[in-house]
């Protein structure tokens, strides 16, 4: 498996016109190598301007410390380990490529430390580094069917924390009290780890789309939207729920209801082929005829994966085309300051013709 990403990677940078690729994000590590470990790089050569490593190129090297040699010893099979033995990643980079003929363009990734950049510049001069992000993480778009059942396993834990909340939701609890319990069922029914900070946000809280979880208490009348997910072996989970505790006005119930519709109306149209842009403004133009179209104002969703937010992006400025397994959330909002908010999201997996929704959690408005 990771054998076979490595050869893809290889493929698509040199068709980009490079040598080599630098990588050093956790997500990546283990995408390309099986490293679960807290860092280290993975160094790729793809061609044979490399004399003295013609035998390993399109093969690779993982540049770590003492912390995790035996590590990459069991998980990195077919890669070499180079022990950094007191010396920087930057000079272990630049014994890697000496005899390179006349240097070369290695490919990194965006998000890489400023301060290694920086060394990297410094140690290899004759090298052009450039940033391929976009490259490096195109295969990670679409999942496999490992990948798929991580994921899928990883929502339904999130679906039975739901279930497991509505018993326990009632007037005087705290935000924190809620997040709490919520974070310990899913830890306690196999998740590692939580996929990011627990959202919950009650009252006039729910007209913030992220706000921080508070020792507000829960009063009759009150929506609380909950936004909340967790890792399994690896991979995350995302879904949102508002309910009501109480009876909800007729505004909120109205609310509620557009950004229920607006939500169908963008996953009825999901499929392969689709731009990602258009399912878009299938959500956004419907909540906007409604009359609220100022107070929905970020994406539509966004993929996710082994990490939260992934590329591609439903969002008026993404117009990549969806292909099949490819997973992202629908997560339509309205959000009213000062007063209250609704967002509903579901995570689904694009099929050919259609999706189907990894969220099996009930989304009609929930009154307790």
């Amino acid at each position: 498996m990771f054998e076979k990403r490595r050869k893809q990677l290889g493929k698509s940078l040199k068709e980009s016109g490079m040598q080599a690729v630098i990588i050093s994000s956790p997500s990546n590590l283990y995408y390309f190598t099986g490293f679960t470990g807290g860092e280290a790089f993975f160094v790729m050569l793809l061609d044979s301007s490399f004399p003295k490593h013609e035998d390993t190129v399109q093969a690779g090297y993982v540049i770590t410390d003492s912390r995790y040699y035996e590590q990459v010893e069991k998980e990195c099979s077919g890669l070499a380990l180079i022990r950094l033995e007191g010396k920087g990643y930057s000079e272990a980079v630049k014994e890697l490529f000496d005899g390179m003929d006349g240097g070369g363009r290695v490919a990194i990734e965006g998000d890489m430390n400023l301060s290694q950049y920086l060394k990297l510049c410094e140690a290899c001069k004759d090298y052009e580094f450039q940033v391929k992000g976009d490259v490096i993480n195109s295969s990670r778009m679409v999942k496999d069917e490992s990948e798929l059942g991580k994921i899928r396993k990883a929502e339904e834990i999130g679906d039975a924390a739901f279930s497991y909340i509505l018993e326990k939701i009632k007037p005087g609890m705290t935000e924190a009290e809620i997040s709490f319990e919520l974070e310990f069922y899913m830890k306690r029914h196999g998740a590692s780890k939580l996929s990011f900070d627990t959202i919950v946000a009650s009252g006039v809280h729910s007209s913030m789309p992220h706000a921080k979880v508070t020792e507000r208490k829960i009063e009759i009348g009150d929506f609380i939207t909950m936004d909340f997910g967790c890792v399994y072996q690896g991979y995350c989970s995302d879904m949102t729920r508002t309910i009501a505790v109480g009876n909800p006005t007729e505004e909120m119930k109205k609310v509620y209801q557009i950004v229920l519709d607006a939500g169908r109306r963008a996953m009825e149209q999901i499929a392969e082929g689709k731009k990602c842009s258009y399912i878009d403004s299938l959500a956004r133009d419907y909540i906007k005829e409604q009359g609220y179209g100022e107070y929905f104002g970020h994406g539509l969703g966004h993929s996710v994966g082994l990490d939260i937010h992934e590329e591609p992006r439903f969002s008026p400025k993404c117009d990549t085309e969806l292909r099949e397994n490819m997973v992202i959330t629908v997560e339509p909002g309205i959000y009213l300051p000062g007063r209250f908010g609704v967002r509903i999201e579901d995570l689904v997996a694009v099929t050919r013709d259609g999706f189907y929704n990894l969220t099996r959690s009930e989304k009609e408005l929930v009154i307790l």
